[in-house]
């Protein structure tokens, strides 16, 4: 099993790749709507457009959503990737971790916390063996 420095450098590179080489992606689409498609060339472009305005709205929230980098417990990140891939699993929809999944977890764990008392709270952090 990876540790959690090794995840995070692939997912730096991963997002390198992905972000780093936009203009070679934009030549790579031009390259392809040149070549004759087999008759189905409007099918391919309104899947191409459908794609483009879903890709820009997933890229939008990150320009307009808040930032924090968060650090957990290695106990806390299992059942959090556990939940997520049940949670994908169960929806008949592409559910994101960062745009779906991780705002229901923060905002309903925030529902809770608001709910304890100071020490219910300590009681809590003290039982994850974080004091």
């Amino acid at each position: 099993m990876k540790d959690r420095d090794q995840a995070k450098d692939e997912m730096s590179e991963r997002l390198g790749q992905r972000f780093g080489d936009e203009e070679a992606d934009k030549s790579d689409e031009s390259d392809k709507s040149d070549k004759p498609d087999n008759g189905d060339k409007n099918v391919k472009q309104d899947k191409q457009t459908m794609k483009a305005k879903s890709d820009k709205s997933a890229k939008d929230y990150k320009d307009v959503w808040g930032s924090k980098l968060i650090h957990l417990p290695d106990g806390l990140m299992e059942p959090v990737d556990n939940e997520f891939d049940r949670m994908k699993y169960e929806c008949d929809w592409d559910v994101k971790k960062e745009r779906h999944y991780y705002p229901v977890v923060v905002a309903r764990g925030v529902e809770a916390v608001q709910e304890m008392s100071g020490s219910e709270f300590t009681d809590a952090v003290e039982s994850l063996g974080l004091r």
